[in-house]
């Protein structure tokens, strides 16, 4: 007990993170590998009277140079690779759920060092106790190593692709409009159910009454000076389907009329006319900020075209696997899949 609260005093001392080191705790675990904890029947030992099958087949552990040992279980080596794994993932994940990253400290370091010896000493005893002949363990192991090593082939691909200047100045020159940012729009809005009211509206307005103050009085949707058309970006109806048809934070006018009223204004600030809409109402809009379109220079997308090539070469390699290889599926069999 006080050997524990003198190690709870060290680690707020130096200044450990409980937030790193729970995630420290999974990433031990899994490795990274997402979501296989949730697989069922992990880590139960052989049942009594349970078949058993032949031990699981384990990569070959790397030689380890004594410079690189940090540690020996039962004369297994830990080496400073397997740290720097643990370092590499730990501030992988903190910085993938926007959390700033500081080095390690010393402290921090032996605890890392010591989760790594009781990873390695549950490992060896569960061996020992013939985890590795159990079914349920194999299977889950199985589905482990062929994650693992699809990962490493992925990177191994990826490290094998090049692609040059020249490819990337075709793609952008072949395929421009992937390239260009449409105009867009935020806006106010007030709506009238008459022709009359509109103009008396217009009225104020160019005495200089405050569009939303206005739009909260006589507006028959006094909201939409306020929002969503203020919250979200406007595009045109062609450019909404051809570049955002799934970005909720985008949206378009629905109505061809009221859209060429909203963009024909041209300077922030400025009111339009009073426009009759397909639902038979007057719209009146003020501009609150504009996006000029453009055509994003090549300098600025080439590592994002970069990826992508790498990536059609990558599926096509893929695709040259499943081509090659014997292959059988049975999706009927996945009926009623526990989920």
């Amino acid at each position: 007990m006080g050997h524990d609260m003198r190690r709870r005093k060290q680690m707020r001392g130096a200044g450990v993170r409980p937030a790193l080191w729970r995630l420290a705790g999974s990433v031990l675990i899994g490795f990274g590998l997402q979501g296989c904890d949730k697989i069922s029947a992990v880590g139960k030992a052989p049942e009594a009277g349970r078949t058993t099958q032949t031990a699981t087949t384990f990569p070959l552990r790397p030689s380890v140079s004594p410079t690189d040992t940090i540690a020996k279980v039962n004369g297994k080596a830990v080496s400073r690779q397997d740290a720097e794994f643990i370092v590499q993932n730990i501030k992988a994940g903190m910085e993938a759920n926007h959390q700033p990253w500081t080095p390690l400290s010393d402290d921090d370091m032996k605890q890392l060092l010591d989760g790594l010896v009781v990873m390695e000493l549950k490992a060896q005893d569960a061996v020992a106790r013939g985890l590795d002949r159990d079914p349920d363990t194999q299977r889950r192991f199985l589905f482990l190593y062929r994650n693992f090593y699809a990962q490493e082939w992925d990177r191994w691909q990826l490290n094998r692709v090049t692609v040059g200047q020249a490819d990337i100045e075709d793609f952008y020159k072949t395929n421009p409009q992937y390239f260009r940012e449409p105009e867009q729009i935020r806006i106010r809005q007030l709506v009238v159910s008459s022709e009359d009211q509109a103009k008396a509206a217009l009225v104020k307005l160019l005495e200089g009454m405050d569009f939303q103050s206005l739009a909260e009085q006589s507006s028959i949707r006094p909201d939409a000076a306020k929002r969503p058309l203020v919250d979200q970006w406007v595009m045109r109806a062609i450019d909404k389907a051809n570049y955002a048809p799934n970005d909720d934070q985008v949206r378009d006018l629905k109505d061809p009329v009221l859209e060429q009223a909203a963009f024909a204004m041209d300077k922030v600030g400025s009111t339009s006319s009073y426009v009759r809409g397909g639902d038979g109402n007057y719209h009146i809009f003020q501009l609150v900020e504009r996006r000029v379109g453009r055509q994003r220079p090549l300098l600025e997308v080439t590592e994002t075209i970069r990826f992508l090539l790498q990536q059609q070469r990558l599926n096509a390699t893929v695709k040259e696997l499943e081509t090659k290889g014997q292959v059988e599926r049975s999706p009927e069999r996945l009926g009623g899949l526990a989920q």
